[in-house]
């Protein structure tokens, strides 16, 4: 994949296409704002009570942006908590079979050592090469 400029490696398509929907809804919205304020402008004619009503119907509008805005932003939370959710429980699962692995060494291990200490009594005393003493029974 080719980097930009700056080195940083760039978006997947998917991901690129999204970027590009969001700054296409960006600029429509600056266009539309700028478009009220040459409105604005030229309508300095309107009068107080006009005006004030659209500012109200703006600022409802700016309430329910942003309402949207947290709504989303919940909604991306609970996903991101369900994931780690997710990854604990598989970290725990893992974490259970691997103290059962443990245990299960723990006993071989103790079985083993089990078995060397009764091959080490098995066996015969070491015999000398030195004469014995002719008076030990």
């Amino acid at each position: 994949m080719l980097g930009s400029v700056d080195g940083e490696r760039e978006p997947p398509p998917g991901r690129r296409q999204e970027i590009n929907t969001r700054l296409d809804a960006v600029r429509a919205r600056l266009m539309e704002l700028r478009e009220r304020k040459r409105d604005a402008y030229r309508d300095r004619s309107t009068s107080l009570s006009e005006r004030l009503k659209a500012a109200q119907r703006h600022a409802v509008e700016a309430q329910a942006a942003a309402a949207q805005v947290l709504a989303t932003s919940a909604e991306a939370f609970r996903h991101a908590a369900e994931a780690h959710e997710r990854a604990a429980s598989m970290h725990e699962r893992q974490a259970v079979l691997h103290r059962a692995a443990a245990v299960a060494d723990w006993q071989r291990a103790a079985r083993a050592q089990s078995l060397l200490s009764e091959s080490e009594r098995a066996q015969p005393a070491p015999v000398s090469d030195e004469p014995r003493d002719s008076l030990a029974p």
